[in-house]
């Protein structure tokens, strides 16, 4: 009998064997987030927005590593992704929205990697992302492209966050919104699918800290990080334009899948 996808389900390709294995809200109990932000200015912004967005006055780009343990979709397993974003406001039909563009993302489980790149479009590739390390006054973390190192970020000085403040920082983790765009070219060099999406994330930090950051961007050649080399250039080439603040929490976190939606 001929397959025939069911209405209102959500499919993930192989689309032929059924809905996706994916739920709709996946919370992770134990997670942990490092976070790198820095000013830019507005054209080194616009260099990494796709049409549909505009930089605001003051953009900020943002890294950071998160290691996600005991996910469900993954069997029980966890992943290590990171998320580059960049300050962006969306303009139309749905009102004016204030939210970060994810340009690039990397993440070191393929199941990972389809659950956001096909449905929240997330431009997610595939990266090699070892556990974060202890360093003094901090953590030191890494991605690579097989054995080429991208990039390597730093939080010291890390100073934790009395229980006022981080009541503050849970009122705004409650509901983080993060621009997609999903674009799958066509034949011929067409294009079947172009719009931008809001996906959801919602945190609650049981702890939380702040201090000092650094970033290093490195300069793998093409053959040894052909899919990476690209983005690693031109996010080397955006000059910061401030000191690097560094962020770091743990507690649960919420990919609220329900909340995604197409703007227009």
């Amino acid at each position: 009998m001929a397959f025939w996808p069911l209405e209102g389900r959500r499919y993930d390709m192989p689309a032929l064997f059924g809905p996706s294995s994916v739920p709709d809200k996946t919370v992770i109990e134990d997670a942990h987030a490092i976070v790198l932000s820095a000013p830019i200015s507005r054209d080194a912004a616009e260099t990494l927005l796709p049409n549909q967005f505009r930089s605001p006055d003051a953009p900020v780009l943002s890294l950071a590593y998160v290691q996600y343990n005991d996910v469900d979709y993954l069997g029980g397993r966890g992943y290590n992704e990171i998320v580059v974003t960049v300050s962006a406001i969306h303009e139309g039909n749905d009102g004016t929205i204030a939210a970060a563009y994810a340009p690039v993302l990397w993440v070191n489980k393929a199941g990972a990697l389809i659950a956001g790149r096909e449905f929240m479009g997330l431009p997610k590739l595939l990266g090699n992302i070892p556990d974060s390390v202890e360093v003094e006054g901090g953590y030191r973390f890494s991605c690579f492209e097989e054995d080429a190192l991208l990039l390597q970020g730093e939080a010291t000085d890390l100073a934790p966050l009395a229980a006022p403040a981080l009541d503050r920082v849970n009122a705004r983790a409650g509901e983080v919104r993060t621009f997609g765009w999903k674009y799958i070219p066509g034949p011929n060099g067409s294009c079947d699918v172009d719009y931008p999406l809001v996906n959801v994330m919602r945190w609650n930090y049981r702890t939380a800290a702040t201090g000092r950051g650094a970033l290093t961007f490195a300069k793998p050649s093409g053959s040894d990080a052909p899919f990476s080399e690209a983005a690693i250039a031109t996010l080397r080439g955006v000059p910061l334009q401030g000191e690097i603040r560094a962020f770091y929490g743990r507690g649960e976190a919420t990919i609220d899948r329900q909340a995604t939606r197409r703007i227009a």
